[in-house]
């Protein structure tokens, strides 16, 4: 076996790859408010066009992005709308925070109630518990047993 030398140029790109971070998933989920409604469909179609040119140029890798999208239905304080989810992986800051940021505009919040679940990979476990036991709501009537 012929000894390493540590200048080898092979070596040094396959550490680098060991060194990069793992993708991050996000799974989003949008429901429809009624501002969403009033649009009509070129409006709807230029509004949707724009932010996914926005998310489409912060994505660095080309296995960034949106990997899997579903629509469904759902009772949403008693209206009925067609909700979206979409599965993302990111691979860069940059996309991350436009992802970010696209979700903090006024516009988008003014057409969509949504959440977020995700994160680091390590982090599933928690998000997903944190994202279940933040659907529970306190129950007023009946106190804790630590309350007895």
């Amino acid at each position: 076996m012929e000894p390493v030398d540590p200048h080898d140029e092979d070596l040094d790109d396959e550490d680098e790859e060991d060194d990069d971070a793992p993708p991050q998933f996000y799974l989003t989920t949008f429901i429809p408010r009624p501002a969403w409604y009033d649009l009509d469909s070129d409006e709807a179609t230029a509004f949707l066009q724009n932010r996914v040119a926005q998310l489409n140029e912060s994505f660095v890798e080309e296995d960034e992005g949106v990997i899997w999208a579903y629509r469904y239905h759902v009772m949403e304080r008693a209206r009925e709308v067609d909700a979206v989810v979409l599965l993302w992986m990111i691979t860069s800051d940059e996309a991350l925070e436009t992802l970010e940021s696209t979700l903090r505009r006024s516009d988008v919040n003014e057409y969509f109630d949504w959440s977020v679940i995700g994160g680091p990979q390590n982090n599933a476990p928690q998000d997903i518990l944190g994202a279940f036991l933040g659907t529970l709501i306190p129950d007023v009537e009946h106190p804790s047993p630590s309350e007895n």
